[in-house]
């Protein structure tokens, strides 16, 4: 192959790559390896951080530079054309550089292949910040749009970390799928959720869903918030869903009963009652009908310490009184959590007269 000699820098074929007449550096710093526009305008709703595109209004990330961020890359890919003979281009990084509150400047690196060569430019973009507020949160700011509420809260406990998680990431799943049927999310901090629902037929089918996969219960309430313009009264609907949120040595109160929470069944809920030793499964239907709370007796609940072993006498004392009350038991009576007794050691315990019952070490 002939030797070629680079126009701009001089460099001959023999020291460096070309790509086409230029060596590849003079190539990629004079002519590029693509186009992509300067200047980018970024519409996002200030209230939810969704973003606009193409006419529509898309979830955003959880912070707007993860939302810029994609937007960009999507956006730049799609609007960018490789300089020939370079035909693969992709936007590796970008990085934002100075920013405030109606524009950014980014630094967009694209990446490509040219036959055994890996070439890389950077190339600055200035973005328009159009802070707005998207149809949805107009909607909920007005009270408009939407008809339903669903209230997604644990009980008797605060729904647990790892349970929040799971629900967050199954609403985020029925948001992408609803087509527009929930107007909004709103975390109660770390609490439960408020879904925000066009339609009562929707609402309910969804609100049946959680409470039959987190064996929950539905209450339906109705508030006035109006009137229609033939004079009938306009309401609203609250469906309070509250999920079962029973932790594993949680001491409640069914029918009168102490009940110890052992597991989850197909049917019910594993227990066993502190009174007569008795396991049993209980109908989540009837628990809910019923109704239960946690048991907060402080005259059978509490934290107690193993302060002497005797043979076959184990001697307890509790923290409620200063560890000036003295119990003792059996070893045959004591019950729960048994396994390496050691003196000066604390427990979370069910007392009774006949027998103590060890539910968990502190």
């Amino acid at each position: 192959m002939p030797e070629k000699i680079c126009p701009v820098c001089g460099r001959s074929s023999n020291e460096v790559e070309f790509i086409d007449k230029f060596c590849k550096d003079c190539f990629v710093k004079h002519k590029g390896l693509a186009t992509i526009p300067d200047k980018i305008e970024f519409t996002f709703c200030n209230i939810c951080g969704s973003y606009k595109y193409l006419g529509q209004w898309t979830s955003g990330l959880d912070t707007l530079e993860e939302t810029l961020d994609s937007y960009l890359k999507i956006y730049i890919t799609e609007k960018l054309k490789p300089i020939e003979p370079i035909k693969d281009v992709y936007v590796k990084k970008i990085e934002f550089i100075e920013k405030n509150q109606s524009h950014i400047k980014a630094k967009i690196i694209l990446e490509a292949s040219y036959k055994n060569l890996n070439l890389s430019e950077e190339k600055l973009v200035d973005i328009k910040l159009n802070n707005t507020i998207c149809p949805t949160c107009s909607s909920i700011k007005t009270s408009r749009g939407y008809n339903a509420i669903i209230q997604i809260r644990g009980y008797p406990n605060k729904i647990s970390e790892s349970l929040y998680s799971e629900i967050k990431k199954q609403i985020n799943k029925i948001v992408t799928l609803s087509r527009g049927e929930i107007i909004k999310v709103e975390e109660i901090k770390k609490d439960g959720f408020d879904l925000y629902i066009k339609d009562n037929k929707y609402a309910k089918a969804l609100a049946t869903k959680f409470k039959e996969e987190y064996i929950g219960k539905t209450i339906e309430t109705y508030k006035l918030i109006g009137v229609n313009k033939d004079g009938s009264r306009k309401s609203r609907m609250y469906i309070s869903v509250r999920l079962l949120n029973l932790k594993p040595k949680d001491v409640f109160v069914y029918e009168g009963q102490p009940y110890i929470y052992i597991a989850k069944g197909l049917d019910g809920i594993l227990v066993e009652n502190l009174n007569s030793r008795e396991k049993k499964i209980i109908d989540t239907e009837n628990l809910w009908n019923k109704g239960f709370r946690l048991y907060d007796e402080e005259t059978n609940l509490r934290i107690v310490k193993l302060i002497e072993k005797n043979n076959d006498i184990y001697v307890f004392s509790d923290k409620e009184s200063n560890y000036n009350n003295i119990y003792r038991y059996k070893e045959s009576n004591i019950e729960g959590f048994t396994n390496d007794l050691q003196n000066g050691q604390e427990y979370r315990a069910y007392l009774s007269k006949s027998f103590i019952y060890l539910i968990n070490k502190l």
